[in-house]
């Protein structure tokens, strides 16, 4: 089992940036973060032209390739991205695409973990038995492209209070919490179930 990187302050650089029309908006700026220690590559998307002198819509998003790219039905990491960009193109907005993967135990250990679920264990406990916190996410990268970016204020789209914490306890002020839930199957309900009584994540109302 590889360990995730350990945490600490990260120096992160601004390495290159584009304008990409995507589906949801034509007009969007996607700019790459590079961090000098281990060289992790994190994007934040910048969706149309939001205020940033006013509370920015923000969603912080942990690469999953599994949900993201492949759309798979084991979490609704697919979904919540999809949804939060339709969110954000309607009045512009930014998502900080964060190189996360598994939260942040990588994509080797996300399928031992799978296998592991497959045998009964819920996604908490398999991370655990392989070794890794319930979360390993640290949130110091995307602190950093906030303030790059000149963003002190957000609207944050999350079901997550750590997120919450994270960022004002980096100095950004979290004006709103925006809820963004995914649809349910019979393929993710555990998952979703687990996030929420013993990750402390909100529910729908």
């Amino acid at each position: 089992v590889q360990r995730a990187p350990a945490r600490g302050e990260r120096s992160l650089r601004r390495v290159s940036d584009a304008q990409v029309a995507i589906e949801a908006h034509e007009d969007c700026e996607v700019v790459l973060f590079r961090e000098d220690a281990g060289g992790a590559e994190h994007l934040a998307i910048i969706v149309g032209q939001p205020d940033f002198n006013q509370p920015v819509p923000l969603r912080l998003h942990s690469a999953c390739l599994t949900g993201d790219l492949l759309g798979s039905l084991r979490c609704d990491c697919g979904d919540q991205l999809r949804r939060a960009i339709a969110r954000l193109a309607e009045h512009g907005g930014v998502l900080l695409y964060l190189q996360q993967e598994g939260r942040s135990i990588g994509l080797a250990n996300k399928l031992r973990a799978y296998r592991l679920q497959d045998e009964g264990l819920d996604t908490i406990d398999a991370d655990r038995y392989l070794g890794f916190m319930a979360d390993e996410r640290d949130y110091t990268p995307a602190l950093a492209m906030l303030k790059s970016l000149g963003i002190k204020q957000v609207r944050l789209l999350t079901n997550n209070p750590k997120k919450i914490a994270a960022i004002e306890a980096g100095g950004i002020e979290v004006v709103e919490r925006l809820a963004l839930y995914g649809p349910v199957n019979p393929y993710n309900a555990r998952y979703i179930e687990t996030k929420q009584q013993r990750a402390g994540h909100l529910k729908e109302d």
